[in-house]
């Protein structure tokens, strides 16, 4: 079976293989393997049985002659070994490689290399969605974490609204400063309480 020498040639190059080299070179090695086992045994007959060396030499000559009648004989055995590696072996027509897929479909190197630009813009933009994303997440925690500062300022905003209200004892609300400094509530009150006036 004959194949088409652009796609022996395709097979070699890119599968590393030919099914039409593959059925040759078996043909051949069996062939080969015939040829000397008929020469060994030859040579082990003439040994045991210790044939003269005219007739030996006779025999020897004729080897190849009956190493290609096995052969002959072999062939039906052959061909149908010769079916199942093409029908093994076989690569079919449609299998392409990759960059063969995108020719047949019209696409260009040019088509390909804008595609693959686009991807990685893709990924870049997805990366920086992400740093965004992952930044937001560290300012919303840290608005979290400021919740309790911002209900205890409102506290004593509401707290010294209800004192301006009364009368307040300025000893009073310097010892109310005092613990809000010692609660961690409000920093240096000291320089501040210093100069209230009521």
């Amino acid at each position: 079976m004959a194949k088409a020498p652009a796609k022996e040639e395709y097979e070699l190059q890119h599968f590393n293989f030919s099914l039409e080299e593959l059925v040759a070179q078996n043909a051949e090695m069996v062939q080969s393997l015939q040829s000397k086992l008929l020469s060994r045994f030859t040579e082990k007959l003439i040994e045991k049985r210790q044939i003269p060396p005219e007739p030996a030499e006779r025999l020897r000559a004729s080897c190849n002659k009956t190493a290609l009648a096995m052969y002959s004989d072999c062939q039906p055995a052959l061909d149908r070994l010769n079916a199942l590696f093409r029908q093994t072996f076989a690569i079919p027509d449609n299998v392409l490689l990759p960059t063969d897929v995108l020719q047949s479909r019209g696409y260009t190197e040019e088509l390909v290399g804008s595609l693959e630009q686009e991807v990685r813009s893709a990924k870049d933009a997805v990366m920086q969605g992400a740093v965004f994303i992952a930044s937001l997440d560290a300012e919303m925690e840290l608005h979290r974490a400021l919740e309790p500062c911002y209900q205890a300022e409102e506290d004593v905003v509401e707290l010294l609204k209800e004192l301006q209200e009364e009368e307040i004892d300025p000893q009073d609300v310097f010892d109310m400063v005092k613990r809000m400094e010692i609660a961690g509530i409000v920093e240096g009150a000291d320089s501040q309480v210093d100069s209230l006036e009521f």
